[in-house]
């Protein structure tokens, strides 16, 4: 970049209070490096998540997740096999290996990273625009629209970042799938 060349500050910089929240599967995730923002490259989110909340068992086929646990505890499967992390530990998935995960806290807050990027559209594409950085309250959430539904796999298969993993749920007795499935 030549010396000359102004930098764009206006996305340099955000925090989960003045991102754009979203509401989807009982979660608020805050987008807080968009695939839009990166070119694809990778995307950042926090979560917070209740109780028995998080996804069955699936992979990544073209890229990597990271979660680093800021508060909670969490039961992750890889696999066949389950462990159980707590606040201050960061879990790695690499490509293709099948992972779901339990909230077992009250809350858990987490940082999800992808490389490269793409949940972040899923939540924004089928997610409920949330009113701030909090726990959806009872019946806040919306099922995604028909245009939406039909929009979301087009832009998934795109960028081709995830399918159902063909593993058995360990932890399906422990989630809450909050009446819904939003998970492609």
């Amino acid at each position: 970049m030549a010396d000359s060349e102004q930098v764009d500050l206006s996305n340099m910089v955000t925090s989960v209070d003045t991102a754009q929240s979203y509401w989807q599967m009982g979660i608020v995730w805050t987008p807080l490096v968009s695939t839009e923002q990166t070119k694809g490259r990778y995307s950042l989110m926090e979560q917070l998540m209740p109780k028995s909340a998080g996804p069955p068992p699936h992979l990544h086929d073209h890229g990597d997740e990271l979660f680093y646990l800021l508060d909670g505890e969490m039961e992750f499967q890889f696999g066949e096999q389950t462990i159980t992390v707590t606040k201050g530990q960061l879990v790695r998935l690499p490509t293709g290996v099948p992972h779901g995960f339990v909230v077992k806290s009250e809350t858990a807050r987490v940082l999800n990273f992808y490389v490269p990027a793409g949940l972040d559209l899923q939540v924004s594409m089928l997610g409920t625009p949330a009113t701030g950085p909090t726990l959806p309250p009872e019946g806040a959430e919306r099922p995604p629209s028909e245009k939406q539904k039909r929009a979301f796999p087009n832009r998934l298969h795109e960028l081709a970042t995830q399918r159902m993993a063909p593993v058995p749920d360990l932890l399906a007795e422990l989630r809450d799938t909050h009446g819904e499935d939003h998970m492609p």
